[in-house]
């Protein structure tokens, strides 16, 4: 029995993956990975609410759209659940990634949703949580974007001479 070789993934750009099914895939440059960039959007954001979620949003320097998520298991104590609104989440997210600001997004689950809801209403937040967002930085200098790359050095407590 002859089986076909499964077809690698794709690159057509930077910015969308097909994996070997045809299937869009959210890119890694899409994600918040490091806890630095969560502690980020925790320190200074913007805020929309849904039953279910809490969407913090802060605009980025990487041009796109980013998502990051905090599913706790004090809420969802089964992974199967927390994966279920992992996904719901990030489907909806790749959905209107390309019509959301420049922002990090970080998406905390503070309800339990039933199966079925999961996504319900976290489109609107996350465009809610993005303009609010940007709105609030755009009001302000754009040197005020809070980077702390950029941040003035502590003082030294060096005392020798």
């Amino acid at each position: 029995m002859h089986v076909a070789p499964r077809v690698a993934a794709v690159w057509l750009s930077e910015r969308l993956r097909l994996n070997y099914a045809g299937v869009q895939t959210r890119p890694r440059v899409s994600r918040l990975t490091r806890p630095a960039e969560f502690e980020q959007v925790f320190s200074q954001n913007q805020r929309a609410r849904t039953d279910f979620y809490v969407v913090l949003a802060r605009p980025n320097q990487a041009g796109i759209a980013r998502l990051g998520l905090v599913i706790g298991k004090r809420l969802l104590p089964h992974a199967v659940d927390r994966n279920r609104v992992k996904r719901c989440v990030r489907e909806s997210f790749r959905l209107v990634r390309s019509q959301l600001p420049a922002c990090d997004f970080v998406v905390r689950l503070i309800g339990r949703p039933t199966p079925g809801d999961e996504a319900r209403e976290i489109t609107r937040a996350l465009q809610r949580a993005g303009e609010r967002a940007q709105a609030k930085w755009r009001a302000s200098p754009t040197d005020s974007l809070p980077n702390p790359a950029l941040a003035p050095a502590a003082p030294s407590t060096d005392h020798h001479g």
